[in-house]
C-alpha cells in the first residue's frame, strides 16, 4: 500500500481580529487624550517670571473672572457655597493645593476672598497661577 503526502495548508493569519484590536485602542487614547481641564471659562491669566510647583496630588482648581464670579468645574459659586465647599474637603481629611486662576483684569478683592475662604476651612497650601 502506497501512501501519499497530503499538502499541509497554508498557514492563515487571521487580520480581521487584530485590526478590530487595534481600531480599538486608537478610539480608547483618542478620546482619553482629549480630556482638558480648562471648563470653558475665558480667563487671561497675568504674565509672571516665576515657575510654580503644586504639592498636592489632587489639586482643586478656583477661578475667578474679571467680573468677580467664582467658579470650580463650570460651576458658579457664591463665597458661602465655596466656604462650604472648602469645609468639606477638610472634613473628608484632604489637604488640596488650592489654585486660583484669576482673570488679569479681576480685583485683588476677589482673591483675597477667595483665599481667606480657603483659609478660613484651614486649608493653607494656596497658589495663584500665572502665565510664563
Amino acid at each position: 500500500m502506497k501512501f501519499t503526502k497530503g499538502r499541509k495548508p497554508d498557514p492563515i493569519i487571521n487580520v480581521i481580529n487584530m485590526v478590530d484590536v487595534f481600531l480599538t485602542l486608537l478610539i480608547f487614547f483618542m478620546m482619553t487624550t482629549t480630556f482638558t481641564t480648562s471648563y470653558g471659562i475665558k480667563i487671561h491669566l497675568p504674565k509672571s517670571g516665576v515657575r510654580s510647583v503644586i504639592l498636592s496630588k489632587k489639586p482643586v482648581t478656583i477661578y475667578i473672572t474679571k467680573t468677580g464670579g467664582i467658579f470650580y468645574k463650570s460651576k458658579r459659586l457664591t463665597l458661602k457655597y465655596l466656604n462650604l465647599m472648602l469645609k468639606s474637603f477638610k472634613k473628608k481629611g484632604m489637604n488640596p493645593t488650592i489654585i486660583i486662576k484669576a482673570d488679569k483684569r479681576s480685583t485683588a478683592a476677589d482673591i483675597v476672598n477667595v483665599m481667606g475662604s480657603a483659609i478660613e476651612n484651614g486649608l493653607y497650601k494656596i497658589a495663584i497661577t500665572t502665565k510664563k
